[in-house]
């Protein structure tokens, strides 16, 4: 069963692995030109979205659960599909917790309580009641679409200010796992996702994430703000980050080791 001793440690960890209200103002819609598609709009999206084989940041920002807001900070750390890193601290404080996640594996270490966790990505599955793989946090962190899923269930719709794609389901590409209804609100000038909506038909729990804005580094468009909401009949849980100290294709040291004195916890049966 779940371990119930959630703390903000383990809660932050929880939002990061697993799962943005951003509006770009502007005086004048833009008109969809007559030949525009899905296809073609979803071409320029993935032409212009960040293509890396580093990406590292600083991050701080405040976490809300359960109606209890604390802030918190820590680094993020990404060698594409192969590692995602994350380190937990509260602001100007000592590490709370950190986790490493690879295509096939979960390990999570909770320093306040001297435990820690190993085993699949069905955990994260079992603990959100999500379908949510590793190439899936991957794209979310970085503001990129999911690398993994179908690029021909999308219809095209022209909303204020932005370009709307919408797949119900969108299916991954060599099959497996469950579909997502999945919706991309992408801006138009910049070709940049600025929400990226993923709903659970069968959970009825949703995913959003709102890019408020970007920065350049390296000549790659990658997030500078951004707001993660996780979501579903009765809790809703918010996690907001301000990325600085953004690298692009510097390698990254990636360790994790789990002191002898820790115990090992299970989240699933």
């Amino acid at each position: 069963m779940i371990n119930q001793k959630f703390n903000i440690g383990w809660v932050t960890l929880s939002l990061l692995l697993g799962v943005f209200a951003c509006q770009v103002k502007r005086d004048v819609a833009p008109e969809l030109p007559v030949t525009q598609t899905a296809t073609s709009v979803l071409q320029e999206l993935h032409t212009s979205q960040a293509d890396y084989e580093w990406f590292s940041t600083r991050f701080s920002g405040s976490v809300l659960y359960e109606g209890n807001s604390h802030s918190i900070s820590g680094s993020l750390r990404i060698r594409k599909d192969s590692a995602i890193y994350v380190s937990i601290a509260p602001i100007l404080g000592i590490e709370l917790g950190r986790a490493l996640i690879t295509p096939d594996s979960v390990k999570v270490l909770n320093r306040l309580q001297a435990e820690y966790y190993k085993g699949d990505l069905k955990a994260l599955s079992h603990l959100f009641n999500a379908d949510v793989d590793f190439y899936m946090l991957q794209a979310l962190f970085t503001g990129n679409d999911f690398p993994n899923f179908r690029n021909d269930q999308f219809r095209l719709t022209n909303e204020p200010h932005l370009l709307k794609l919408h797949a119900d389901p969108r299916s991954r590409s060599l099959g497996g796992g469950g579909s997502i209804r999945h919706t991309l609100m992408v801006d138009p000038e910049y070709k940049r996702i600025r929400t990226s909506l993923v709903e659970q038909k069968e959970s009825n729990r949703a995913l959003r994430a709102d890019y408020s804005s970007y920065q350049s580094v390296s000549g790659q468009s990658v997030p500078s703000e951004l707001r993660i909401i996780f979501s579903d009949q009765n809790n809703m849980s918010n996690l907001e980050m301000s990325f600085s100290r953004t690298f692009i294709n510097e390698p990254q040291r990636i360790r994790f080791s789990v002191p002898s004195r820790y115990r090992h916890i299970h989240l699933t049966d």
